[in-house]
């Protein structure tokens, strides 16, 4: 079975998630397309041939040659889909439902969907409910037995689209945590919200309780940001709207105490007491063209009251669950099951 993707080669979410796919031999044949921006691109995928960008054609030629093709998030061209069914290509979507259009140009055979929230949203667009999978998305990183809840760490990455990590509200509760907490900010740009980071708020700032706060600019590789299973003992990620979210389920599977917001579909798998409960939530669009989502409201004074509630607390016997939790999600667990969905689709007429 020839499994084909258009994937990034980038250290982003869209790359690392290819990635992952690849590495696990469930996208056997990838086409790298060239990021048009900023990130600097990895050799992920040996051998794979490259298109600059969606004006060569080309593409279709290589799409021709695959069994089913696996898109993650989008399908960058919707005519694929149309092109795909007529030359009897399977084609599965893995979609971020907040991204889609509020009107699908094109169906693709199986919506593949990581979270309940894409599940919920794709059986309202399917032709019918049985073109819609559930399956999480595994994780693979290294474990490490945390004791307490000593310092904390946030994933800024490049800030999230509409801010939905929840960076500069991590940031603005500093000024009221009361414990001396130790709280890293890891950021691969110095932007917050549209907003440049300047050399004052990149600098090490101290309280008076004896804790400190560090924005740490830059990026890490993959390999080396969950190296002896990741800096920190608490995942600070107070997220205001997402389907899938991997550094949730990594720092979960890390051993992490993982801190995020108590919104749905998070608090259906993570436990809920160390969750940050939001002051309400409103509707928000990534673009007018795109359909409408639900976004957690979260005071930052509530984050900081979290984490003066958790800090030095012992988190033992969460952290050894964490190691239960993963196995569950690996990819020895649910590699085969994507494996198996996707030679079934194959098999359909």
């Amino acid at each position: 079975m020839r499994v084909g993707s258009l994937v990034f080669a980038t250290d982003q979410g869209l790359g690392i998630l290819a990635k992952s796919f690849y590495d696990h031999g469930i996208v056997t044949n990838p086409l790298v397309v060239r990021h048009g921006r900023r990130f600097e691109h990895q050799e992920w995928f040996p051998g794979a041939p490259r298109i600059a960008d969606f004006r060569q054609r080309s593409y279709y030629d290589y799409v021709r040659s695959m069994d089913v093709m696996l898109f993650f998030e989008t399908p960058f061209d919707w005519n694929l889909f149309t092109f795909c069914r007529e030359h009897k290509i399977k084609t599965v979507l893995m979609p971020m439902y907040e991204c889609m259009p509020q009107v699908l140009p094109a169906l693709p055979d199986m919506f593949l969907c990581p979270s309940l929230l894409d599940v919920h949203w794709a059986k309202a667009v399917a032709k019918s409910e049985d073109d819609v999978q559930f399956l999480p998305v595994p994780v693979e990183v290294p474990w490490r037995q945390r004791t307490h809840a000593l310092r904390f760490v946030h994933n800024a990455g490049h800030g999230g689209i509409n801010g939905r990590n929840g960076t500069q509200q991590v940031i603005d509760a500093w000024s009221h945590v009361k414990s001396p907490v130790i709280l890293t900010v890891r950021m691969q740009e110095y932007f917050v919200d549209g907003r440049p980071v300047t050399d004052a708020d990149a600098m090490l700032a101290r309280n008076e309780r004896g804790g400190r706060l560090e924005i740490r600019p830059g990026s890490l590789t993959y390999e080396k940001l969950w190296e002896d299973g990741g800096e920190g003992d608490v995942l600070l990620f107070p997220e205001k709207h997402n389907g899938l979210s991997l550094p949730l389920q990594e720092a979960r599977a890390a051993g992490m105490l993982v801190m995020a917001t108590d919104r749905f579909p998070m608090n259906t798998w993570l436990p809920t007491e160390p969750l940050i409960k939001p002051t309400g939530f409103r509707r928000n669009r990534l673009h007018p063209s795109c359909v409408e989502y639900e976004e957690a409201v979260i005071n930052s004074v509530d984050i900081a009251a979290k984490i003066d509630e958790w800090f030095e607390r012992d988190i033992t016997g969460y952290s050894e669950e964490g190691k239960k939790w993963a196995e569950l999600s690996s990819w020895a667990n649910l590699g085969p099951k994507y494996t198996s969905l996707l030679e079934a689709l194959c098999s359909t007429p």
